[in-house]
């Protein structure tokens, strides 16, 4: 599975050079013309209504509470919808990170394995090794007494041949 957002390390609240994101009075500003648009007629409605008649009829007043209802209900279905967003992205990006850390562990165990493997075949060069310099030192060592014994054997009188 792979992440198909990118996640910036930086709020996007607090970051006003990312073009995506929105500093919280573009966010208040918005939101605050969103809710005037659409109160507009809300309003001039309730004007005309105090000028012609003081006392508002029950049918307009449920109305009225209706379409504030409904407002509340757009605005606050979108900030859920970007939440639900949020928190799929989130556990994608979970999910993600949790894959990624058993495949850094499998990587790290294999390697551990193989640095095993590494370290015992050295030792078993090394322990080959000093044998080899062992059994040469042994047959210079039998050489250089053995020419000894010769040189020995050649210069006493007594071992010589006889005339």
């Amino acid at each position: 599975m792979t992440v198909q957002k990118i996640y910036s390390r930086t709020n996007p609240v607090q970051a006003p050079e990312n073009p995506n994101g929105k500093t919280i009075p573009k966010v208040d500003e918005a939101l605050r013309d969103f809710v005037l648009q659409d109160t507009a007629h809300l309003r001039r409605e309730a004007e005309t209504a105090s000028q012609g008649v003081l006392r508002r009829e029950p049918e307009n007043a449920t109305q009225v509470v209706s379409e504030v209802n409904l407002l509340v209900q757009r605005v606050a279905g979108v900030s859920l919808d970007e939440l639900d967003d949020a928190i799929v992205d989130l556990r994608q990006l979970r999910d993600f990170l949790h894959s990624e850390g058993e495949r850094i562990q499998r990587e790290i165990a294999g390697y551990l394995q193989l640095n095993q493997i590494a370290m015992g075949s050295t030792k078993s060069i090394v322990d080959s090794i000093g044998q080899w310099k062992g059994a040469a030192a042994a047959l210079r060592v039998g050489k250089g007494r053995a020419q000894a014994e010769r040189s020995d054997i050649a210069a006493s009188p007594s071992l010589a041949t006889p005339s």
